[in-house]
C-alpha cells in the first residue's frame, strides 16, 4: 500500500516529481516573466540544502532570510526546512537594529540577504552576532567587495553541488530524521506592542493546517497566485509556500508594490489573497474611475452595483435571489465584468481578505462586482488560519467556519479559544508566555468574538475594547472599518476609553482626496495642506456623518481630526502588514486627542 509524505519537505519533493516541467514560479525582470519549472525548483532546493549541511549546521539550527519576495526566498526557506533546520524570515523594511534583534534572539547561524541595501544592514551588526555566513542573492553593486563573512549565492550553490556529488544520500537522511514535532520555522510577530516574539511552528502544524485548508478551499495545479505581501509574515507563507506546494499552484512574484496593479492585470490570477487596505484601495479606485466616466457609463455602473448588492444580500432568500439574479447577470456581463477585467480579477475563482478586520460592506461590494471575496481569520500562532468563509456559504460580518479539525470556543470573558493541529509549539525562549497563551491546551487568541450557528464573528482585540465613561462597551474595529470603506479615508483610529464620547483620528486617502481637490480647484501644496483645508475637512465630515447614521448613538463619532502626515512602517505607525499601532499613535497624538475633548 502506497504511503503519503511524512512531512512538508517530503510533500514538496513529491510535488516536484508530479509536476516536473509545469511552471512553479515566475519572476518578472526587465519586462520579461522568467519561468522556473517544478523540476528546477526542486533541484535548487536540493543544492541549497546541501550547501547548508556542508557548513556544519546541526539539526534544529536557525537560518534567517532578509529580502523581498522572489524565488530565492522560497528556495532557501524550503531548503532549510528540508535539511532539518529552522527558518526565520525578517521583514525587508526592518532597520539594522531590528535585524540584529531577530538574528540574535533566534541565534541564527546563516543569514540570506537580497541585495546591497540588505548587506549594508547585515555588515553593521555582524560583529555583534554569532553568524557564520552572510549569503547574498543579488551581487549588483557589490562586485569587487569582500568580507570574511560574506558569500555570493552563485558561489554558495557551487558548494552545494560539490557536497551533493560527494554525499548524495545525506539530504535524504536529514529529511528522514525530521520529526513532526520539530520546529520548521519561527515567525517573529510584527508586534503592535513591545518586541517581536518568535512563534515556533512545527512540521506537524504546517502539514495539518494545509491539509485542513485544502479540504475547505482547494488549490490546484492550474491555479495562478500573486506573491507580494511580506514572506516574513505567516499570511504570505500560508498562501505562496504552504498551500502553493500542497496544491501544486504557480506563484508569480510582483516587481514591487508599485507595480502590483499592472502585474495583477498581466497574470490575471485565479486565487488572490490580500489585506483589507489593498481591497479598500481597489474599491475606491473603481469608484473614483467611474465618477470620472461619462454620464451614461456612470448611470449603468450605479444601476448594476445597486442590483448586484441586492442580489448579494438576498443569499438566504431563494425566491428573491432568483428574481434579482434575472436582473443581475445581464448587467454583470454588460458592465461589471469589464470593470473586473480592468483590475485584473476576471479569472479569480476565490479571493481572501484577512490579516486585519474589514467591514461587511467591503465583501458585499466585491461580491456584487463578481469577485468571490471571502473573509478568513487566523494568527501566526495558529499557522495562519483558524476559520474561513466557504465559497458556497458566505455570511457577511462573520469570518466563516472553523477549518476541519479545528475546535473553537468562546471563553467566559468573550475571548476566542482555538485548538487543533495548527496551534503552535510556543514562543522561543519564553516558556511563561507560552504557557499563558496555551493555557489548558487551548490557544488564547486575545480576540473577542461570538459563534452563531457555527459561524465565527470577530468583535475586536480584547485589549482594544473601549469602555466609555458611561460604562458602554464599544468595539472600535467595527466603527473603524466603516470609516475606512469611504474612498476618502485610508485609516482611522477610534478613541474613547473612559471618555464621555468617541472621537477619531483620520488619515485621508491621499490619491482620492488629491483628485477631489484638483477636480474642485482647491489649492494645496503638501499633504499637510490638504488635511488643514476647510473644504477637505468638510468632505470628511460628510463621510463621517453618513457613517454615523448607520451606527448606534453611543457608537457615533462626535469629533475627528485629520492627521497631518502619512503612516510609515519605519516610524512605528503601522506593522509590516499595515495594521495600525493604536497605542503608539495614541501616544504620538496625545495633544491632538486632548484637544478633541476640550
Amino acid at each position: 500500500m502506497e504511503t503519503g509524505p511524512e512531512n512538508f519537505p517530503a510533500l514538496f519533493f513529491q510535488q516536484v516529481e508530479a509536476q516536473k516541467e509545469r511552471v512553479a514560479l515566475r519572476k518578472k525582470e526587465y519586462g520579461i516573466w522568467n519561468r522556473i519549472t517544478w523540476a528546477e525548483y526542486g533541484e535548487q532546493v536540493r543544492i541549497v540544502a546541501a550547501a547548508l549541511i556542508s557548513l556544519g549546521l546541526k539539526q534544529g539550527d536557525r537560518v534567517a532570510i532578509l529580502g523581498d519576495n522572489r524565488p530565492e526566498w522560497l528556495i532557501c526557506h524550503l531548503a532549510a526546512m528540508s535539511a532539518g533546520f529552522v527558518t526565520c524570515g525578517i521583514y525587508s523594511t526592518s532597520a539594522s537594529e531590528e535585524v540584529a534583534y531577530v538574528v540574535g534572539h533566534s541565534e541564527s547561524r546563516i543569514l540570506f540577504v537580497e541585495n546591497e541595501e540588505q548587506v549594508d544592514k547585515a555588515l553593521q551588526i555582524v560583529s555583534d552576532l554569532d553568524l557564520e555566513k552572510i549569503v547574498v542573492w543579488d551581487p549588483k553593486g557589490l562586485w569587487g567587495f569582500s568580507h570574511p563573512s560574506m558569500m555570493f549565492f552563485e558561489e554558495f550553490l557551487e558548494t552545494g553541488k560539490a557536497f551533493l556529488q560527494e554525499h548524495p544520500a545525506r539530504l535524504s537522511e536529514r529529511m528522514a530524521a525530521i520529526d513532526l514535532e520539530d520546529t520548521a520555522m519561527m515567525i517573529y510577530t510584527s508586534g503592535t506592542t513591545g518586541r517581536p516574539k518568535g512563534a515556533m511552528l512545527t512540521h506537524r502544524n504546517i502539514f495539518s493546517i494545509t491539509e485542513s485548508f485544502m479540504e475547505a478551499s482547494p488549490m490546484y495545479p492550474d491555479d495562478e497566485l500573486i506573491s507580494y505581501l511580506p514572506l516574513a509574515h505567516i499570511y504570505e507563507n500560508l498562501i505562496s509556500v504552504f498551500l502553493a506546494v500542497r496544491g501544486g499552484a504557480t506563484v508569480n512574484f510582483v516587481e514591487s508594490m508599485d507595480t502590483l496593479p499592472m502585474n495583477l492585470r498581466e497574470v490575471s490570477p485565479t486565487v488572490f489573497c490580500s489585506v483589507p487596505r489593498i481591497w479598500e484601495k481597489f474599491a475606491s479606485m473603481i469608484e473614483i474611475r467611474m465618477s470620472d466616466s461619462t454620464l451614461v457609463k456612470r448611470g449603468f455602473y450605479r444601476i448594476a452595483m445597486g442590483v448586484g448588492l441586492k442580489y448579494v444580500k438576498t443569499q438566504k432568500n431563494t425566491v428573491n435571489r432568483s428574481l434579482w439574479a434575472l436582473l443581475y447577470w445581464p448587467l454583470y456581463w454588460l458592465v461589471l465584468y469589464h470593470l473586473k477585467r480592468q483590475v485584473g480579477l476576471e479569472r479569480v475563482r476565490w479571493a481572501v481578505c484577512a490579516a486585519a478586520p474589514a467591514s461587511p460592506e467591503l465583501f458585499q461590494y466585491f461580491n456584487a462586482l463578481g469577485v468571490p471575496l471571502r473573509e478568513g481569520y487566523g494568527q501566526t500562532e495558529s499557522t495562519g488560519v483558524i476559520a474561513i468563509q466557504r465559497i458556497e456559504r458566505p455570511r457577511w460580518g462573520y469570518v466563516g467556519e472553523p477549518l476541519p479539525g479545528v475546535e473553537v470556543r468562546i471563553a467566559d470573558d468573550g475571548e476566542i479559544l482555538a485548538r487543533g493541529g495548527g496551534v503552535f509549539k510556543g514562543y522561543f525562549k519564553a516558556p511563561e508566555l507560552s504557557a499563558e497563551t496555551l493555557e489548558g491546551g487551548w490557544l488564547h487568541t486575545g480576540d473577542v468574538g461570538a459563534i452563531d450557528d457555527g459561524f465565527l464573528k470577530i468583535l475586536d482585540r480584547k485589549k482594544d475594547i473601549i469602555i466609555t465613561a458611561g460604562g458602554k462597551n464599544i468595539t472600535p474595529a467595527f466603527i473603524e472599518n466603516k470609516l475606512k470603506f469611504s474612498p476618502y479615508i485610508q485609516d482611522a483610529v477610534v478613541i474613547g476609553d473612559g471618555r464621555k464620547y468617541l472621537v477619531s483620528l483620520i488619515l485621508i486617502d491621499e490619491d482620492n482626496v488629491t483628485k477631489y481637490a484638483q477636480d474642485n480647484r482647491i489649492p494645496f501644496t503638501t499633504f499637510a495642506d490638504l488635511t488643514q483645508n476647510k473644504e477637505i475637512i468638510k468632505l470628511i465630515e460628510g463621510e463621517v456623518n453618513n457613517i454615523n447614521k448607520t451606527l448606534a448613538r453611543v457608537e457615533t463619532i462626535k469629533k475627528f481630526a485629520l492627521l497631518p502626515r502619512r503612516f510609515y512602517e519605519e516610524d512605528g505607525d503601522v506593522t509590516p502588514t499595515k495594521k495600525v499601532k493604536r497605542r503608539f499613535l495614541e501616544k504620538r497624538y496625545k495633544e491632538l486627542i486632548d484637544q478633541l475633548y476640550t
